[in-house]
């Protein structure tokens, strides 16, 4: 009975981890902006996809993976520049549909330049099971739940002791109030579109090293 529930417990943590990160990028440019972003789940996913492109030319494990997360904040850099911010101060709806649009442009430029199949990455540190109490965890699973501790702990000392977070968290309390003391809206934006896309290819990028190659 203890080694099931520390088995499903273990299981749930992980995912959970994986999932709050997505959330944390969501939510972070829903309140700096009031968008609701779609495009977010192609952001997790090209995380994964740009991890296995980078390590397919060569590149080890440890560069890949935070090269990646860099080339994805940078599209979402390029969505909220391009996609979002010439839109204005237009309805809710209309941002909705353009986000819609942003996710079905990436997902298909995913499948016509890398296809639809599965792919996968080597574990950190191997896959040798490790027991406790009966329950099996996985070394990834402490990777996962390790490095999500660590980025939640960094976003936040970045929102609370630096100006840029500062200014978004201004931001999603009175975007014209935060203008009117200098800080930046439209900067914000893109801050906030960058931390989420970096957040989502950091949370479920790594879900591809438990998945096989067909």
């Amino acid at each position: 009975m203890l080694a099931d529930f520390l088995q499903f417990m273990f299981a749930g943590l992980t995912i959970g981890a994986m999932y709050s990160l997505a959330a944390l990028g969501f939510t972070l440019i829903y309140n700096a902006s009031g968008v609701l972003n779609f495009a977010q789940g192609e952001f997790i996913m090209l995380g994964g996809i740009n991890t296995v492109l980078l390590m397919a030319f060569g590149l080890p494990m440890f560069l890949a993976i935070p090269l990646a997360i860099i080339l994805v904040m940078l599209v979402g850099v390029a969505v909220a520049k391009f996609a979002i911010e010439p839109a204005g101060n237009t309805e809710s709806i209309t941002l909705v549909i353009i986000t819609i649009g942003a996710s079905l442009i990436l997902r298909g430029l995913v499948q016509v330049f890398v296809g639809k199949k599965t792919y996968s990455i080597p574990p950190f540190s191997g896959d040798a099971p490790i027991k406790f109490f009966g329950a099996t965890i996985l070394p990834q699973t402490l990777w996962v739940l390790g490095i999500t501790a660590v980025m939640v702990a960094t976003l936040v000392w970045f929102m609370s002791k630096t100006w840029p977070g500062k200014s978004l968290l201004a931001t999603s309390q009175n975007k014209l109030a935060a203008s009117f003391v200098g800080v930046n809206t439209k900067r914000v934006l893109l801050l906030a579109f960058a931390l989420s896309a970096g957040l989502g290819a950091a949370g479920l990028g790594y879900a591809y090293m438990k998945k096989g190659k067909k």
